[in-house]
């Protein structure tokens, strides 16, 4: 009787641990302003959610909140006031909070969007981090999207003189400021509001965006061409945060587990937006819209044109205590495989 005492008593005792556990598991509400059916929402946070789920023992799960909790530029205050514990933001739309990020939007080489993140994530690790500009948050990745391009409505352009007499329509800042120094007809505002401009035929082009959100944001029908620039193209680029009250609310264990997935494993995820955007371009290419290289003579003209962004993103890392050259060398050795693999 004793012994079955004892071993109703162990048993209880081990209901009551499983219990335990159950009701300590910490929920980390994600808000991203992405639809559940974009590749970065689908096939890539979805699956790092699931990774962290398991890599936890189901100590820390993700959940997703059915819509955006706050605009674009708001992500970042929405994580630190607690009213969402995870986002993903894009830095080109809070251009003095996360500066350092904004390298990828500056006109240079690209790869595709994995190589480019491991790249940055990278770039961070040895360069950034020291500036510690992610203050009531944790910095669990950085990511870059695949490459943008310059998507004509009308006639594709073959000269600086064409740009010049061009209307383009833009995402605001560094985009805006890279055609803005071309033409004065940059029309700058949200890609999300390209249609109206671009199917009524408000502007002559538009960039700022990738073949993804062309087909997104039903823009297809009224694009005609895109040409890339070769080595002087762009990438918009994201950070994925939580908020440091809630990172320090988990064991210590499951920190190290949950950035065991994250960090350079994210962006290697990011191989999901490659295959989306390469199944985009493909689909554009079939509904007629041309890709075309830039020649020589424009890329060069453009480069003259374009050097200062280089110049004042250096500058601007440097009063973050940052030496901005080397860290911009640094990632485009990573993108183009001049330098060692990225970390």
């Amino acid at each position: 009787m004793a012994r079955f005492g004892i071993r109703l008593s162990m048993a209880v005792l081990g209901l009551l641990v499983g219990q335990g556990v159950a009701l300590a598991q910490t929920k980390l509400l994600l808000s991203t302003f992405f639809p559940s059916t974009h590749p970065i929402y689908a096939d890539v946070m979805v699956p790092w959610a699931k990774n962290v789920e398991a890599a936890t023992q189901g100590r820390v799960r993700i959940e997703f909140s059915a819509s955006s909790l706050a605009p674009p530029p708001g992500q970042l205050d929405m994580v630190q006031k607690g009213i969402a514990d995870v986002t993903l933001q894009f830095a080109g739309v809070v251009p003095n909070r996360l500066q350092l990020e904004l390298l990828t939007e500056l006109p240079g080489p690209v790869s595709d969007s994995a190589r480019m993140s491991q790249a940055l994530w990278s770039t961070h690790e040895r360069y950034f981090r020291s500036a510690d500009h992610y203050k009531g948050l944790h910095l669990l990745a950085l990511v870059a999207f695949p490459p943008q391009e310059l998507f004509c409505v009308k006639e594709p352009y073959t000269s600086v003189d064409q740009l010049r007499a061009a209307k383009i329509a833009t995402t605001p800042g560094t985009a805006a400021r890279q055609y803005g120094a071309i033409t004065s007809g940059v029309v700058a505002g949200p890609a999300v509001r390209f249609f109206e401009t671009v199917s009524k035929g408000i502007v002559d082009a538009y960039a700022g965006v990738t073949p993804i959100d062309v087909i997104s944001f039903n823009l297809a029908p009224s694009t005609r061409c895109a040409i890339r620039f070769p080595d002087l193209r762009t990438a918009g680029s994201f950070a994925l945060v939580t908020s440091e009250r809630k990172w320090k609310e988990i064991s210590e264990g499951d920190r190290a587990a949950i950035d065991s997935v994250s960090g350079a494993a994210f962006a290697a995820r990011m191989s999901a937006m490659d295959r989306a955007n390469a199944a985009s371009t493909q689909k554009l290419a079939e509904g007629g819209v041309k890709f075309i290289d830039a020649s020589p003579e424009l890329t060069t003209e453009l480069r003259k044109a374009w050097s200062f962004l280089d110049e004042d993103w250096i500058r601007e890392a440097g009063k973050r205590g940052i030496d901005g050259a080397a860290a911009l060398r640094f990632y485009r050795e990573q993108v183009t495989g001049g330098g060692s693999a990225p970390r």
